[in-house]
């Protein structure tokens, strides 16, 4: 009779007991598999989701900045309008000998007694 090593034992040699431990584990292990497969996959469908959000925002945020662009240069062109007005005046007084009316340059007119309404005058004239 020939005595077999326990170290080079194979599968069907093994006591059903054993076999039946191995197959659990390996179903236990096959399970823990599945389950981190199907946990990388909602991952996966999370961090797309969020990476499409981190989209949309960044383009609202890209508009939103050429908004605030367009309007940065409109009020520097209201700005420099509003700096321009006091040279103009200047050169108005020195160029054109224009000048601002003082207390006997000016003159107060009394509202009339019979006000005219314009719309009425404007028809009439017609």
């Amino acid at each position: 009779m020939q005595m077999s090593n326990p170290k080079t034992s194979t599968y069907q040699e093994m006591p059903s007991m054993m076999r039946m431990n191995l197959t659990t584990v390996l179903r236990i292990i096959l399970a823990i598999l599945v389950m981190l497969i199907l946990w990388s996959g909602i991952k996966v469908v999370e961090q797309t989701q969020l990476r499409h959000q981190v989209h949309i925002d960044i383009r609202k945020l890209n508009v939103e900045i050429e908004d605030l662009q367009t309007e940065e240069q409109r009020l520097m062109i209201e700005q420099q309008t509003f700096s321009a007005t006091p040279q103009v005046a200047s050169r108005a007084v020195s160029e054109l000998g224009m000048f601002f009316p003082t207390g006997e340059n000016r003159r107060v007119l009394p509202p009339a007694a019979n006000p005219v309404d314009v719309s009425e005058k404007g028809q009439g004239d017609e």
